[in-house]
């Protein structure tokens, strides 16, 4: 007798936890149901248009390319605050000047490949190194007209900066391409494509939704974007075999190999030069590339080292203690070393 009435005492208790783990799973499903609703209907919406003048993140200024090996692009036409200085950006969704695509009678033109770094981020327009290059070329060959285009995008990596050159920048005719190196050029994007198979079951778009509203400050809920996955050392992921299938050709030294490959065979079929740029030099593996590949490379680190030498303080070199991206002084000594190094290869026109 005391057996079964220990038994029945526990029925009650267990048909509790039944039904706690049951209403459980099912809120876990219909929230689940909700977000791949509430992505699908913002992934179909599109990108949000920013407020003319008005101060914005960089997610706000981005929509998904048409190109899906670029993932990103910045929106064209954009009028906007960012990281504190202006921002606009030209028809083909690049920032600076409107520019024709057929190049002057006796034209020279540079197009340069990056990302935050050329981009400018928290620079002004004018004091970038790209809208610097143009006059320093210009005294070195007067009477030519020069051009130097930006096709930076935060974020970008090498592999996608030669899918812009690709789709976009042969179509300005470049005499010569700058590929600008950073270190997380062997990484993924910043933000992959939201998932497009609502119903897939291996991939919890509760969890994308969370992960948007909680960093909300970089990443507004509402994006078809998500953030890349990092490789828990504060980079995104560069591991070919932990990143999406759809990504793996673009990421770690194989990926950026490919891209300057065919970087390198684009400028043989279109004759235009490439050089590698690099603000504090290139880790020896992507080196090794450039040597392989026979494209030569310039870096600024002797003149930041001269700088800090003469009694510089290494906070001049950053916008901010806590953000590494260069300041106006490091954009001219970029532009500064561009045309010096094309002027030393003879790559300048008579």
């Amino acid at each position: 007798m005391v057996a079964s009435a220990t038994q029945f005492a526990m029925k009650p208790r267990r048909r509790r936890w039944l039904l706690l783990l049951g209403s459980t799973l099912v809120a876990r499903l219909v929230c689940e149901v909700a977000a791949r609703l509430a992505i699908r209907h913002w992934n179909e919406a599109g990108p949000q248009r920013p407020t003319a003048g008005g101060d914005v993140m960089l997610v706000e200024m981005l929509q998904p390319s048409p190109h899906r090996s670029i993932v990103y692009a910045l929106q064209p036409g954009l009028d906007v605050r960012f990281q504190g200085v202006a921002v606009t950006t030209n028809a083909a969704g690049f920032r600076g000047p409107e520019l024709p695509a057929s190049k002057p009678a006796g034209g020279f033109r540079v197009v340069a490949l990056g990302d935050s770094v050329l981009f400018g981020w928290g620079v002004g327009w004018d004091d970038t190194g790209i809208a610097r290059l143009p006059a320093l070329l210009s005294a070195l060959r007067p009477g030519r007209h020069v051009d130097a285009i930006g096709t930076g995008v935060p974020g970008y990596n090498t592999a996608i900066e030669a899918e812009v050159l690709a789709h976009h920048g042969l179509a300005w005719q470049p005499d010569v391409v700058v590929v600008d190196f950073v270190g997380n050029d062997l990484d993924l994007p910043n933000f992959l494509l939201a998932p497009q198979d609502w119903w897939r079951l291996d991939h919890c778009f509760l969890v994308d939704l969370g992960r948007r509203v909680w960093r909300s400050s970089w990443l507004d809920p509402r994006t078809p974007f998500v953030w890349a996955p990092g490789d828990g050392q504060g980079h995104f992921e560069s591991d070919p075999e932990r990143v999406p299938a759809e990504y793996r050709a673009m990421v770690g030294i194989d990926g950026y190999r490919r891209a300057m490959t065919a970087i390198a065979a684009m400028g043989r079929q279109h004759g235009f030069r490439v050089l590698v740029t690099t603000q504090y030099g290139l880790p020896s593996e992507v080196a090794a590339v450039c040597t392989e590949l026979a494209l030569p490379t310039v870096s600024i680190r002797p003149r930041i080292d001269a700088f800090l030498q003469g009694g510089g303080s290494a906070a001049a070199l950053q916008i901010a203690p806590d953000d590494p991206h260069p300041t106006a002084m490091v954009h001219g000594f970029w532009a500064e070393a561009v045309a010096a190094k094309l002027a030393e290869l003879g790559w300048l026109p008579p």
